[in-house]
């Protein structure tokens, strides 16, 4: 046998070996699915599952509104003149009284220099009356007019006194500034906004639709920055704004961090009312042609589709209202392979 005879003979071994393999490869493989088949239709398709059950579900809401000061007032201009100084800035705390800003002095705002000589010419001439009253010269009834003439002079120079400056109304922070030195924010003009920061007040405008979810005194919770304060509903009005035909809700919260500041626009979780029904996780509910499903598992291990009415819905969980019984085993994991009638291998 010749070279060439050889290695024909040995190529045509090999590649008879190597398409035997190869059938080989495709015998198990088709084994293999049919093997697979034959499980599920002997053990039953995998599934994960829970037993519904009667239970409390809390409805939760989502309103939005601007933060304020659980006390806040304006520091108001009582002279039409430019501001020479300034004393605060934007987030400076402050005591009640404390100036906050000066005018400058013009000569349309004499009065508080007026009442000063007043009060100077009313103690001389107290002063002198007293010496006359001493001596008998003037009754009682004549000493107490003039004393009360200088008690109200003076009256009249402190409020003189005090319209020459800003004062703060009350204790607090500033949170609005208004005015630059120079600028003149006229007789009633609003200077700053002062708040006391340690509680705040989220200002909801609530329809008539949501008010009814709204009591005194229920949960409501802020997220800020991963960080959830907590808070209560403090004020339900008994009437809408008749301007806008909101009806104006406040919650009131802890800020002894001051995580919540005043004109900040946030979002509340408003635990508005807790319900009594069939529950299960949200993931059992499929969604799916404009109807809501579930599937569930017979008494018999078969897998049983089910048309439901929700109701409530949190993260977690569905209120169902009709369709599911409770106790029913409803499959949350392994319903995407499911048809009805099919065997069901429940896993843990």
């Amino acid at each position: 046998m010749n070279k060439l005879t050889k290695y024909i003979i040995t190529v045509s071994a090999i590649s008879l070996l190597l398409v035997g393999c190869d059938l080989k490869k495709k015998d198990d493989a088709q084994k293999k699915v049919s093997t697979i088949e034959e499980i599920q239709k002997e053990k039953g398709k995998p599934a994960r599952v829970v037993k519904s059950a009667s239970a409390k579900l809390t409805d939760v809401r989502k309103f939005s509104g601007t933060i304020e000061g659980i006390q806040q007032t304006k520091a108001i201009s009582k002279m039409g003149d430019p501001l020479a100084t300034i004393n605060v800035q934007i987030g400076n705390t402050v005591k009640k009284d404390q100036v906050l800003a000066e005018y400058i002095f013009t000569g349309d705002n004499t009065q508080y220099q007026q009442a000063q000589e007043q009060v100077a010419l009313l103690e001389k001439a107290t002063e002198r009356m007293r010496e006359v009253y001493a001596k008998g010269g003037i009754t009682q009834q004549n000493m107490d007019s003039q004393e009360m003439q200088l008690k109200i002079a003076k009256m009249n120079l402190e409020t003189a006194r005090r319209a020459t400056k800003i004062l703060a109304p009350a204790a607090g922070v500033v949170t609005e500034l208004n005015f630059q030195v120079g600028q003149v924010p006229g007789v009633g003009g609003a200077l700053c906004t002062i708040a006391k920061l340690d509680k705040v007040i989220l200002k909801l405008s609530v329809t008539s639709k949501d008010i009814g979810y709204f009591k005194k005194g229920i949960s409501a919770t802020v997220n800020m920055n991963g960080k959830k304060l907590q808070g209560k509903v403090s004020l339900v009005p008994l009437a809408a704004d008749p301007t806008t035909r909101f009806f104006p809700v406040e919650i009131t919260f802890n800020n002894s961090k001051k995580d919540l500041l005043p004109g900040m626009f946030v979002t509340a979780e408003v635990d508005a009312r807790q319900v009594e029904g069939i529950i299960v996780p949200a993931e059992a509910v499929v969604y799916r042609n404009g109807m809501n499903m579930i599937w569930t598992v017979d008494e018999n291990g078969k897998a049983k589709r089910k048309m439901v009415q929700v109701g409530i819905q949190t993260k977690n969980d569905v209120q169902i209202t009709e369709g599911l019984e409770a106790g029913e085993t409803v499959i949350v994991e392994g319903m995407g392979r499911m048809n009805d009638g099919d065997k069901v291998l429940i896993v843990e």
